[in-house]
C-alpha cells in the first residue's frame, strides 16, 4: 500500500462512517429477529422461521467467498458503497408482501454486511499508522455488539412510537440509506497497487486446498462453533422467549452489554498472557457454565447476573482466539486469510445447520429443551480448547520455530 497521503480528520471520519455502518446492519438484523413474530403473523403463519435468520448467514458465507473478488473489481470506495447499498435491502424489507420477499431481503443485507466486514481492516491500514491499527481494529470488533445493543436498547420504545412491524423495520433501514449518501460524500479510494503482487511469491503458493489439510483448520472449527451457536441463539432468539424468569430481551441486552468490556479486557490479555490456552479453558468452562445456571435457575437475580457474566466471559478470549491462525508454522498473510476464509465459511454453515435445530425445538418441544441443546452444544467450546495446539508452552513444538523467526 503506498504512503497514507490522507488527514488525521479524514481518516477517523472514515472510520466512523464504516463503523456506524456495520453497527447499524447489526442493528438491523437484531431488529428484524425480534418483529419476526409479527411479520409471520402477518403472512398467515405461526411457527418462528429459522430462514429469516439462516438467510443472513447463507449471505455470510457467500460474501466472505466473493468480499475480495469484488474488492479487486470495483475498487475500496466503490465496493464499501455496494456494500451499503445492499444493507439498504432492508427499507423494500418493510414493503414485503410475502415471507420469501423479506426473507430474500435478510439475504442481501446479510450479504452487504460480510462485504462490508471485509473492507473495514484495509481502511484502518490506510488511513492510520501502524501504533494505531490495534486499537481502531479492536473498535471495528466492538461494532456488532454495539449495533445488537442499539437494538435491544431501542426497539421497545420505536415499536411503541410506531407500532407495527414494517414500520420498525424502515426506520432502521433509514439510517443506512443516510450512511450510504454520507459515504458517497466522505469515503475515499486507496490505491490497490498491482506491482506488489509479484513481490511475494511464496505467499501464493498457499492454496484452499492447503487449507482443507491444515489439522488447525478442524482444531479451531470444532472450538468456535459452540460459541458461534450460543451467541446467535441468545442475540437473535432468546428475546422472542415469552415465559423466561427474566424479560428475554434484557437477558439478551445484557450479555451484548458485556461484551463490549470483555473484548476490552480480552485485548489487553492478549498481549499479557504467557500461556492463552489457561484463558481459553477458562472462558469454555464459565461459559457454559453461566448459561446452565441462567436456564436453570428460577431466580431472576441469579439469572441476570449469569447473562451478565455469560456476556464478558463469551469475547474476553475471542482476541487472543484469532490470534492463533497468525502463529501457525510458515504463516503468511495468504495463508492465514484461506484458513480464516474457509474457517467462516463452515463456521456459518455449521451455524445455520445448529441454529434451525434449535429453531425446530423450540418450535415443537419448547423453549427448555432449545436451551438446554444449545448449552450441551457449547461445550464442543471447552471440548476443542483441550486439541487446540498449545503456542505459547515453553520446550512444545511451536517453540523453536517462534524462536527461529525472532532470534
Amino acid at each position: 500500500m503506498e504512503p497514507k497521503v490522507i488527514s488525521t480528520r479524514r481518516g477517523i471520519a472514515i472510520e466512523t462512517l464504516l463503523f456506524l455502518a456495520y453497527s447499524f446492519f447489526s442493528a438491523s438484523w437484531m431488529v428484524g429477529s425480534i418483529v419476526t413474530p409479527d411479520m409471520v403473523s402477518e403472512f398467515g403463519g405461526t411457527d418462528i422461521p429459522s430462514s429469516v435468520n439462516n438467510a443472513i448467514s447463507l449471505a455470510k458465507i457467500v460474501g466472505n467467498f466473493v468480499a475480495a473478488w469484488i474488492l479487486v473489481k470495483l475498487g475500496p470506495k466503490k465496493t464499501v458503497a455496494f456494500s451499503c447499498l445492499l444493507i439498504c435491502a432492508v427499507v423494500a424489507g418493510a414493503y414485503s408482501t410475502g415471507l420469501y420477499f423479506f426473507v430474500l431481503t435478510r439475504f442481501l443485507l446479510g450479504f452487504g454486511g460480510a462485504v462490508l466486514m471485509i473492507c473495514m481492516t484495509p481502511y484502518v491500514v490506510y488511513c492510520f499508522e501502524p501504533k494505531h491499527h490495534s486499537l481502531f481494529i479492536g473498535l471495528n470488533n466492538a461494532g456488532p455488539n454495539t449495533g445488537n445493543l442499539i437494538g435491544l436498547l431501542t426497539i421497545n420504545p420505536v415499536r411503541a412510537w410506531l407500532g407495527d412491524w414494517r414500520s420498525v423495520i424502515l426506520f432502521y433501514g433509514i439510517f443506512s440509506v443516510v450512511f450510504l449518501v454520507a459515504w458517497l460524500i466522505v469515503g475515499k479510494d486507496y490505491p490497490i497497487d498491482p506491482k506488489k503482487k509479484t513481490e511475494s511469491l511464496e505467499e501464493k503458493t498457499y492454496t484452499y486446498k492447503d487449507g482443507f489439510k491444515e489439522p488447525f483448520l478442524y482444531q479451531f472449527l470444532l472450538t468456535m462453533t459452540g460459541r458461534l451457536v450460543l451467541y446467535t441463539v441468545m442475540l437473535y432468539l432468546f428475546p422472542l422467549n415469552p415465559d423466561f424468569t427474566v424479560d428475554s430481551q434484557f437477558i439478551s441486552m445484557m450479555i451484548a452489554l458485556t461484551g463490549i468490556p470483555g473484548t476490552i479486557i480480552g485485548i489487553i490479555l492478549s498481549k499479557k498472557l504467557k500461556r492463552q490456552i489457561y484463558l481459553f479453558r477458562f472462558s469454555g468452562i464459565a461459559q457454559s457454565s453461566l448459561f446452565f445456571l441462567m436456564i436453570l435457575t428460577k431466580s431472576p437475580t441469579v439469572a441476570t447476573i449469569s447473562a451478565i457474566c455469560l456476556g464478558f466471559v463469551v469475547f474476553i478470549s475471542t482476541p487472543s482466539l484469532f490470534t492463533l491462525p497468525t502463529k501457525l508454522p510458515g504463516a503468511t498473510p495468504q495463508k492465514v486469510a484461506v484458513i480464516l476464509t474457509i474457517y467462516w465459511a463452515a463456521a456459518y454453515s455449521l451455524q445455520m445447520l445448529v441454529y434451525a435445530w434449535v429453531v425446530r425445538l423450540v418450535n415443537t418441544t419448547g423453549w427448555f429443551a432449545a436451551m438446554i441443546f444449545t448449552a450441551i452444544y457449547s461445550l464442543t467450546f471447552l471440548v476443542g480448547t483441550f486439541v487446540l495446539p498449545d503456542f505459547d508452552r515453553p520446550g512444545g513444538v511451536y517453540a523453536h520455530l517462534e524462536e527461529e523467526e525472532n532470534p
